[in-house]
């Protein structure tokens, strides 16, 4: 199996209410818990290229959220946004932090 692509765990932390339990369960397990597929397959009753399969649409489902909905994006730019305005006003930087 190719490398993780731990670029979707900040994907997963925003559109996992979004997915399914299934889906959710398997990834975890591999992103969080680092299990390998056996160890998922044996783990949720399915194969290895059951799991595998599963891995490759979560991956691809998140990826697909975030171009239909931006929230990452939206967040980054906001937290880019927060970072300037905290620095040219120290003042309310506490503020802001607090608020992200």
């Amino acid at each position: 199996m190719k490398e993780k692509d731990f670029s979707v765990c900040l994907l997963y932390d925003i559109y996992a209410p979004l997915i399914s339990e299934k889906k959710r369960t398997v990834f975890e397990l591999s992103y969080w818990q680092d299990l390998s597929l056996s160890e998922i397959a044996e783990h949720t009753g399915t194969t290895r290229q059951g799991v595998r399969e599963l891995i490759r649409r979560t991956c691809e489902e998140l990826v697909e959220l975030e171009n239909a909905l931006h929230l990452k994006k939206t967040y980054d730019e906001l937290n880019k946004l927060a970072e300037g305005i905290a620095q040219t006003h120290p003042d309310i930087s506490a503020k802001i932090k607090e608020l992200l």
